[in-house]
């Protein structure tokens, strides 16, 4: 395995639970911030998008989060979390 994909790997976790930290703490800009840079360390990390996701719907911008709900379902197809949270939005 190539050293440099896992440190990469470990720092998108890393900034994930930042990112997580700053959800939970309402500090919505902060969280987009290291989720984002998470997002560029690991694009293929469904659950990064799943949680821009829910910072987008709870600073009710609807459009970004379905645009991260869809893409967390189309790295991990079985991400039902993120569906369920898609279909809300989509209202089915």
């Amino acid at each position: 395995m190539n050293n440099n994909n896992y440190n990469h790997k470990e720092l998108a976790q890393d900034l994930l639970e930042l990112g997580k930290f700053y959800f939970l703490n309402e500090k919505y800009d902060e969280a987009i911030k290291v989720l984002q840079k998470a997002q560029k360390f690991n694009p293929f990390c469904a659950d990064i998008y799943y949680h821009l996701g829910l910072v987008y719907e709870a600073k009710n911008n609807l459009h970004n989060a379905k645009v991260m709900y869809l893409k967390a379902t189309e790295v991990d197809s079985q991400f039902t979390l993120a569906q369920e949270h898609l279909d809300k939005l989509v209202g089915k």
